[in-house]
């Protein structure tokens, strides 16, 4: 059997998030990239889910992947996150306009070598993270040149390949070459040895510690133009693109309250004292502990429930695909998004009410499932989540279709 055709994606992902807990709270406190772990997960077939079924690959659907990131993300939300990108690379090969052999060179890749993609989109320094100072320049004899820095890039430490973006200045004949484009954002894959890329293991973020999201320096790099993509058809009415990474990250938010809430669970059943004044034999039996354990178990479960209704509402929009279903699962996906903030960062604070002073111990590595929510939940503000609904609820005012919504 290929690794791209497990006989269950979400089966192999349970197992596999086994594997990565065990090593997780000793990867974040050393700041190691899992580079064995990545290793592991290419016999998965999981980097082949996206990839058509036509194509060799698994054929999953978004609601597969959403459902897949939120499993890993118990076992640990820094390979989880990496494959969030990988999947958006994934997404960017199965969408772009690209040749046949270059499309088919790339799946075969994912399926039979369990490929895996790193990106580099995002930089700093911009007024706005939709701006890019990076530049894509005709090449005297064709193709492109690339330079500039990216930073946030996830995964970039073990991608095999890399989507870098690149912002073509001028739509001028300049040495021979027409860009055809005036302003366009494209996408470019390069290959991890391409000469002129440096990439900078330097995230030293407070959570997210293993994700190697930080710097990529291009200088001078050639892009062959079947290499670099173009991505208009990315801000269509009906394109589910971004609810690919928007649901990703609800659902890794999703990962972390329930492995923070089992974590604590595990510790007050195994090590936890309880309260003189409770006059109780065991932690477990504390009225305190009881209630607090009540209130995270539902949170979690709400959770749980709005990521679901966020499946149903893009599988209805991926099969059907059009402005309106892409719209209600916009909104649903933000309901999801929302709440899952609030309820990994709630979780993950209060499961210190229940454990006690010891648990803040650095052995058991605790404080690890708050610091990994306080960081990725800034990737975008959930303010702007329920600003959307509102506007969805009030005036019935669809999305707009950007990479945040």
């Amino acid at each position: 059997m290929s690794p791209a055709t497990p006989p269950n994606s979400l089966t192999a992902a349970r197992s596999f998030a086994v594997t990565l807990s065990q090593h997780a709270a000793d990867r974040d406190r050393e700041r190691r990239f899992p580079h064995a772990e990545i290793d592991q997960m290419r016999e998965t077939g999981l980097f082949a889910l996206r990839v058509p079924a036509a194509h060799g690959g698994v054929g999953g659907t978004i609601s597969d992947y959403v459902r897949v990131v939120a499993t890993l993300a118990t076992g640990d939300p820094n390979v989880a996150q990496m494959y969030i990108t990988h999947t958006y690379g994934v997404e960017l090969l199965n969408q772009v306009e690209a040749k046949p052999e270059v499309r088919e060179a790339l799946y075969r890749r994912l399926v039979e070598d369990g490929l895996f993609i790193g990106n580099g989109y995002s930089e700093r320094g911009t007024k706005t993270i939709f701006d890019f100072k990076t530049r894509l320049d005709p090449d005297v004899d064709g193709g492109w040149r690339l330079n500039g820095t990216k930073f946030y890039a996830t995964g970039s430490g073990g991608g095999d390949v890399l989507y870098v973006s690149g912002k073509i200045e001028s739509a001028d004949e300049t040495n021979g070459h027409v860009t055809r484009d005036l302003g366009e954002v494209r996408m470019a894959f390069l290959e991890r040895d391409t000469p002129g890329m440096t990439i900078h293991d330097d995230w030293d973020g407070m959570g997210q510690r293993t994700t190697s999201s930080g710097t990529i320096e291009l200088t001078d790099v050639y892009v062959p133009d079947e290499r670099c993509f173009r991505t208009e058809g990315f801000d269509q009415p009906e394109s589910l693109f971004s609810i690919v990474g928007q649901a990703g990250f609800a659902a890794v938010f999703v990962g972390i309250a329930e492995a923070a809430l089992n974590a604590g669970l595990d510790y007050v059943r195994s090590r936890a004292r309880p309260w003189p004044h409770a006059e109780v034999d065991s932690a477990v039996d504390d009225p305190y502990v009881i209630a607090h354990v009540g209130r995270m178990a539902t949170k979690v479960a709400t959770a749980h429930a709005l990521l679901d209704a966020a499946c149903a509402a893009i599988d209805a929009a991926e099969a059907t695909p059009s402005a309106e279903l892409r719209a209600l699962a916009s909104v649903k996906t933000s309901e999801a998004k929302a709440v899952a903030t609030e309820v990994s960062l709630d979780v993950s604070e209060r499961i210190f009410q229940i454990c006690g002073a010891g648990a803040t111990v650095a052995k058991y590595g605790m404080d690890r499932f708050w610091r990994d929510a306080r960081t990725l939940t800034l990737h975008d503000p959930v303010d702007y989540k329920y600003r959307l609904v509102g506007d969805w609820a009030l005036s019935g005012i669809n999305p707009p279709v950007t990479s945040f919504t």
